[in-house]
Parts: C-alpha cells; sequence; structure tokens
C-alpha cells in the first residue's frame, strides 16, 4: 500500500511554504525536523498527535496529567469531516452586514476585539450533524438573518470577557474560583493568549489553543467522567470552539467542524445527567413554575453547578445552531426541552447569602424554551441578564426583543446592531 496521500501538503509545509512529499504518517520534511506532521482533514491519528505534542519539553506537569485516559476514549459519536473549501477567506474590508452567501462581521468590534472570516455558504453535502436539541424556532430564513447576525457577534466576545471577568453567560464567576479546574485555567490562559496574538506570535497562539484543545479532548473519559469534571470540559471546549469557528483561520475552523461531534455529545451526555437527577418529579415540563429550592437545588452550590450545567448545554446548541446557519445558509431545528433561571438576581448572586435573599425576595423564573411564549409572561425587563436576552432574540427576533426590554436594549448592543 502506498504511503503517499491524495490529498494537499501537511500543515507544517504549508506554513513554511516548502514542498511535501505527502508521506504517511510523517512527510520527510517533518521527519528531519522531528515535528508532528498534520494533515487537514485527517483525524485518525489524533491520539498519536495528542501523545507527541504532551512529550514535548513547554508542557507542564500539570498539563501532562491531560493525558491519562486517551487510549480508553469512546466518542460513541460519529466523526464526520466538513473541511471548508479554499475558497472560504478572511474578510476584513468592513462591508455592512448582508447575506448573500458570505457573512461578514470585520470592522464591527474595536481593534481589541476578534476579527470575523467571510463564512460562505456551502454546498457541500456534508452537513452539521442536527442536535436533539435547539433553540431556533423561526421558520424563514430572512427572518433568522438578523437574529443569527447579531448572536455571531456576541457568541464571539465570550472569550474576551471570560479573560477580562472571569465569567461568561454559562460560568459563573465563583464556579471558577471555588473550584477551579485543570481546565477551566487552561482556557483562559489560552483565550488571554489568543486575545493578545499578533503577526510575530500567531503561529505559536494557535498552535498552543490546538494542543490545549488536544489535550483536553483527551483527558475526558466519558464513561467515569463526572458531572462537575464534564461540565468544566464542555464549557472549556466551547470556548475553544468559539474561537477557532470565528477566528477565519482555516485550519483552526477545520479543528473545530472536526471537533463538532464531541462537544455534541458532551452537551447530550450532560443534559441526560440532569434530567436522571431530576426524574422523581422536580422538573415537572406540564408546570409553569420550576422550583429551584428543592432537592439537588436547595443548596446554593448544587443549585449552581446544576443552573451552569443548562445554560452550558443551551449555549452549545445556540452556538451549533449559528455556525450551521452560517455555514449552510439554513438550520433545521428540533423542540427543545431545555430550561434555565432567567433571574437574574439568582444567576449574579456571589455567595449563598446574596443567593438566598435573592431567592426569598424575587421570582424564581425557571424558563422552559419548549414553551417560552408562556412561561416568559410573567417576566420583566430588569429580571434577565444577557444569557436569557440572547434565547428571547434567537425565539423571536431583534426587533420585538429591543421593543420588550424597552430603555434596557442599548447594554445588549441593539441600537448599534439595528442602526446597520
Amino acid at each position: 500500500m502506498s504511503n503517499r496521500l491524495r490529498h494537499k501538503s501537511c500543515v507544517a509545509c504549508i506554513q513554511m511554504k516548502r514542498k511535501c512529499d505527502r508521506g504517511w504518517p510523517r512527510c520527510q520534511r517533518c521527519i528531519k525536523r522531528g515535528s508532528e506532521c498534520h494533515y487537514i482533514g485527517q483525524n485518525c491519528h489524533r491520539q498519536e498527535r495528542i501523545v507527541d505534542a504532551a512529550a514535548q519539553p513547554l508542557v507542564s506537569s500539570q498539563e501532562q496529567s491531560f493525558g491519562r485516559a486517551s487510549s480508553t476514549i469512546n466518542w460513541q459519536v460519529e466523526q464526520y469531516h466538513a473541511e471548508p473549501s479554499a475558497a472560504i477567506t478572511p474578510c476584513w474590508d468592513g462591508a455592512p452586514l448582508e447575506f448573500t452567501g458570505n457573512f461578514n462581521l470585520a470592522g464591527l468590534f474595536d481593534n481589541n476585539s476578534f476579527d470575523f472570516p467571510s463564512i460562505q455558504t456551502s454546498t457541500s453535502q456534508q452537513i452539521l450533524s442536527s442536535p436533539d436539541l435547539s433553540i431556533t424556532q423561526a421558520s424563514s430564513d430572512v427572518e433568522l438573518l438578523p437574529r443569527v447576525n447579531f448572536m455571531a457577534k456576541r457568541l464571539a466576545i465570550i472569550p474576551r470577557t471570560f479573560v477580562q471577568h472571569g465569567h461568561t453567560i454559562f460560568i459563573h464567576r465563583m464556579q471558577f474560583h471555588q473550584n477551579p479546574s485543570v481546565a477551566l485555567h487552561d482556557a483562559i490562559s489560552a483565550c488571554a493568549l489568543y486575545c493578545m496574538r499578533g503577526t510575530m506570535n500567531q503561529a505559536f497562539v494557535f498552535g498552543n489553543l490546538e494542543l490545549k484543545c488536544q489535550q483536553l479532548i483527551a483527558s475526558i473519559n466519558t464513561l467515569l467522567v463526572t458531572k462537575t469534571e464534564l461540565l468544566a470540559a464542555l464549557q472549556a471546549l466551547l470556548l475553544y470552539q468559539i474561537i477557532r469557528l470565528f477566528d477565519g483561520d482555516i485550519r483552526l475552523r477545520a479543528h473545530a467542524e472536526a471537533d463538532e461531534p464531541i462537544t455534541i455529545s458532551w452537551a447530550a451526555q450532560l443534559h441526560n445527567m440532569i434530567y436522571q437527577e431530576h426524574q422523581t418529579g422536580l422538573f415537572d415540563r406540564n408546570s409553569t413554575e420550576i422550583s429551584v429550592v428543592t432537592g439537588s437545588d436547595s443548596d446554593w452550590n448544587s443549585w449552581l453547578v446544576n443552573e451552569s450545567v443548562r445554560r452550558t448545554v443551551i449555549a452549545t446548541f445556540m452556538l451549533n445552531g449559528v455556525y450551521s446557519f452560517l455555514k449552510l445558509g439554513y438550520y433545521v431545528p428540533k423542540k427543545s426541552h431545555e430550561c434555565f433561571t432567567a433571574q437574574a438576581a439568582l444567576w449574579d448572586a456571589q455567595s449563598a447569602h446574596h443567593w438566598i435573599r435573592a431567592r426569598d425576595e424575587t421570582a424564581r423564573l425557571e424558563i422552559w424554551i419548549a414553551r417560552w411564549d408562556e412561561t416568559i409572561a410573567n417576566v420583566k425587563p430588569a429580571d434577565l441578564e444577557e444569557f436569557g436576552v440572547l434565547v428571547m432574540t434567537m425565539l423571536w427576533g431583534l426587533e420585538v426583543t429591543q421593543n420588550w426590554l424597552g430603555d434596557l436594549h442599548v447594554i445588549y448592543g441593539f441600537e448599534d446592531n439595528l442602526g446597520r
């Protein structure tokens, strides 16, 4: 059997602009340099690359602990491969938002924010796997476009928000500070390094990002992982996915697309963990209000973990839906059975004392997404924080959400978006 491949040159040769003999598993140039050899689109040797990377001297002893479970991983999800077209290139002209085959977010942020690519509608038959959960209910692609553009912008700034403030719409500050995990510590360092990237250090930044992501995936045995471990892992992977999908680098995006089934699998497993815990009837889907003060949620810490799980799962499928639409031009949703706490006072509480006081003084506002119109009826604009606003935007659209928020719409970026 020939040891030469039919695909393009390896990544290292592409970056060095050198001719590649396309040898497998490593080309001669990479063998001579003693470096790893990776071909875009070839994932069958991911674990070999992970082990090679983890053996490098620059990896700390803490990072090396990630490789211990790589040989026992069974994702139980059929890996797909959707290599981006060579025609998909970054767009820097800052043209107004429109969707005529291109999705352009360049120039919408200041110089300290992310750069965005032009994501062209794919004509490939390799469609992103449809998740079991979704929060998209609009029936028209034309109606979806403005809200998807808005959602993409808000999702893309989450890694920077995590670096600057230590929390996001699905990562609570106290979860990160009180129960630190290697996964989230690695994620915040990778995000911080990414925010400081430049021409001279970009190769190192991207390499570090891929290394952290590979180590994270290799560290999780889905048969043995606990809920809190899987939560932190999915949160970290979600941050990596956001960066890689929206950066504009074709290789990063290809790797992110290849890792999407893992992201969906972890989210589905977390969803099932929550569902199994509440099979006793604490969560009645026929009820419009769910108690957050009984059973496993009677304690602030356990409530915080479960609420973080719910938000992280929803955010995962939110990102999947947004990117699917930008890549393919459409998204086929399925009915969601997720809920989350819409009460900002509960999610924003920074201690058990403040959480208990907020619980006693405010409405609990547990919202089932599948029954959004009914359950949101008792909610006031001041009750929501950004997560609830994003869910509302996906379901109702920009204008309806802005009108509902009233004067508060400005803090969520609606005025700038609608003014374009």
